[in-house]
């Protein structure tokens, strides 16, 4: 005579687990045309706020400058070509920092602030030039243009590459675009205002022969290993924060007077800070001497007092 041993407590436990089962499988029961019934995925929507949306719209706006500043160009028109070419700047200055402010950073806006850049500062500044320099289209100059375009695509491809692997960083490493840029831009500006159109002040092979080696060194800057510093690293002592905003000021002061000037000076300065820097970093490394054919330095042979008390001991 067989017993059960199964106390209350134990046959609760399995219907429950039989009924979580049956719950389960309710689903997954075939129906009459013997097909699954399955619950449809519908995906939760994100929605951002417009605000997010405002730094690829700044940069939108750089795009439109780099173009109107090349037809501008090509019409003649040097000085609105050029002021256009610093608008560009100025919105590639503050689309970053945009970004940053409301949380909406992304490798989209990277690769569009990219592409904007190449027709902004890689596109404009050397079309502007032939243009002033070259009434036709000649060779030399199509391949000024060329070299400083393809230099400039490099250089933000590599750009793109590094900001993708390094999170912080306190330098550039070669010229950033917009700086020749605005170098160029303020050029032509401070030239027509003080010296009269840029193609009259000197004479057409000496002019050409500048312009040529400058956009050509600009360019090799450009893809060079040269480290540049980051402004927007830089960090001041809390103690000194009222020296430096009078400092501010007084520089925002002078700009709103001489805005073309303060600009050209500041991007010649930036421009000679790469090069001086990399002689002073070489200066300063120290000196060694090279080793002999043998690979051996003569100080480390042993010499023949050494090797006696060796033979002592």
């Amino acid at each position: 005579m067989t017993t059960n041993s199964s106390s209350p407590k134990q046959s609760n436990f399995w219907s429950r687990r039989k009924k979580k089962r049956l719950d389960a499988m309710e689903n997954t029961i075939p129906s009459r045309t013997g097909k699954f019934r399955v619950r449809r995925f519908k995906p939760r929507r994100k929605e951002i706020k417009l605000v997010h949306l405002l730094p690829n719209l700044l940069t939108c706006f750089n795009v439109a400058c780099g173009v109107s500043s090349i037809i501008y160009g090509i019409e003649g028109k040097y000085e609105i070509a050029a002021m256009l070419i610093l608008l560009a700047a100025f919105f590639d200055l503050i689309d970053g920092k945009v970004a940053r402010l409301f949380g909406s950073s992304s490798s989209y806006g990277l690769q569009l602030d990219s592409l904007a850049d190449v027709i902004s500062f890689g596109v404009a500044p050397p079309v502007l030039m032939h243009t002033i320099l070259y009434k036709d289209l000649d060779r030399l100059g199509l391949s000024m243009v060329l070299v400083y375009t393809l230099c400039t695509a490099l250089r933000l491809a590599r750009y793109n590459v590094q900001a993708a692997l390094v999170q912080k960083r306190d330098h550039f490493v070669g010229l950033p675009c917009p700086v020749p840029a605005c170098f160029i831009a303020a050029l032509v500006l401070v030239c027509h205002d003080y010296f009269g159109p840029v193609e009259t002040i000197l004479p057409q092979a000496v002019l050409r022969t500048g312009i040529h080696v400058g956009l050509v060194v600009l360019a090799c800057l450009m893809v060079s290993t040269i480290r540049y510093p980051d402004l927007s690293s830089w960090q001041v002592k809390k103690r000194n924060i009222y020296q430096h905003t009078v400092f501010i000021v007084l520089i925002l002061c002078v700009t709103v007077l001489i805005v073309k000037i303060v600009i050209l000076s500041f991007a010649m300065v930036f421009i000679a800070s790469g090069p001086l820097g990399a002689i002073r970093e070489f200066y300063k490394r120290p000196y060694t001497e090279p080793a002999d054919e043998a690979g051996v330095d003569a100080s480390d042979e042993p010499d023949e007092e050494s090797a006696l008390e060796v033979n002592r001991k």
